[in-house]
């Protein structure tokens, strides 16, 4: 691209003319690559070859990198680039991605963020919905929350790991705000606050403290809650500010977390592995015999083979009462053969273990699945 250098006596109105000017190109360009992709993908589907090709991504990233002369930083270069990757990418084979609805839930929050937006986002009424539709084909991939910096794991998703055959793909860490939101945005005219019940759980301090006397109401997300305090003008919802953008409400109060920093873990889930990219973790599951040092015997492996546990955490396994499932994040990839060999030593020493998936460590700008 031809340098421009600017004169210091240059118009606000002519600056802003050029730039126009320059975006408009940018346009055409990200439009001629796109047609571009298109054709690629057609030629890989006619070659049988995958949608996929993340060495070839990942030498078009390094690629740049070499050539570019400033004043773009490197991370702003791979993050421009990875989302004009993801959207050719999703030109040649559109992903259909299930959250829990409606519109503007965190999991549909954290679906964007990790899919850069590209793809058909279909909302599911429960995270049981979530994993059905995408065990049986209907999306190719599932967002669902599995832990909060705050209140710990959500049991649910965990549960549900248990009934499905689904491959954990990915991950994304996504920061959580509250607002109370209403039709009015006036404190005098909430009798009821609903939410889902990690949310509330969230802001249980400030709730006790601001409104004592609301009656509580539980719901399947915060969005749900979002929708029902649109209907009635004495409900008043804890959600996101963008779920008070499409349901047209006012903010009570804002930020009413009872813990700044608050994080929320997500899944995505997918019916396939995802490849080794050397910075990745491996999550199981399996269940132990009722015996004194069962567990110790099952992770002994681990420590032995010198690998970093990321998370341990157990789940009634509702097959007998006092037995448990656990569920364990292990640094690595499947396609390592110190950890093929680690699970290998796990399964001799468990019950029903089970590979839930090898994926990506969640990094600012997640890598993403095919």
């Amino acid at each position: 691209m031809k340098d421009h250098h600017f004169h210091k006596d240059e118009s606000l109105e002519s600056l802003r003319e050029q730039i126009d000017s320059i975006d408009a190109r940018i346009l055409d360009l990200i439009n001629q690559r796109l047609l571009i992709g298109k054709q690629v993908g057609s030629v890989k589907s006619k070659k049988g070859g995958p949608i996929l090709d993340r060495s070839r991504e990942k030498s078009v990233l390094e690629k740049l990198a070499k050539i570019n002369k400033g004043p773009a930083q490197k991370d702003m270069l791979r993050y421009l680039f990875s989302v004009i990757i993801t959207a050719t990418r999703q030109i040649q084979k559109p992903n259909t991605i299930s959250f829990l609805g409606p519109s503007a839930s965190f999991t549909h929050i954290s679906a964007l963020n990790f899919f850069k937006h590209c793809g058909t986002f279909v909302q599911q009424e429960s995270l049981y919905d979530i994993f059905r539709d995408v065990e049986k084909g209907q999306s190719h991939y599932g967002v669902v929350p599995v832990e909060n910096s705050i209140e710990g794991v959500v049991n649910h998703t965990l549960d549900l790991f248990m009934d499905f055959s689904l491959r954990i793909c990915g991950e994304h860490y996504e920061p959580i705000s509250h607002d109370l939101l209403s039709i009015t945005g006036e404190p005098g005219d909430v009798q009821q606050i609903c939410s889902h019940p990690q949310a509330l759980a969230q802001c249980r301090g400030w709730i006790k403290k601001k409104f004592s006397k609301a009656v509580i109401v539980e719901t399947s997300s915060t969005s749900k809650a979002a929708q029902m305090a649109s209907e009635n003008n004495r409900i008043a919802a804890i959600a996101s500010s963008q779920a008070g953008q499409i349901y047209e409400l006012q903010v009570v109060e804002s930020k009413i977390e009872d813990y700044s920093g608050n994080i929320t873990r997500f899944l995505v889930l997918g019916n396939s592995d995802y490849e080794k990219t050397g910075d990745d973790k491996t999550s199981l599951m399996f269940a132990t015999s009722h015996v004194p040092g069962a567990l110790f015997k099952a992770l002994e492996p681990v420590n032995r083979a010198g690998l970093n546990m990321l998370k341990l955490e157990s789940r009634p396994s509702k097959k007998q009462n006092w037995t448990y499932t656990f569920f364990v994040d292990i640094e690595g990839h499947m396609e390592d053969e110190l950890l093929q060999r680690t699970v290998k030593d796990i399964g001799l020493q468990t019950l029903d273990l089970k590979i839930l998936g090898s994926y990506p460590k969640y990094q600012d700008h997640p890598a993403q699945p095919n």
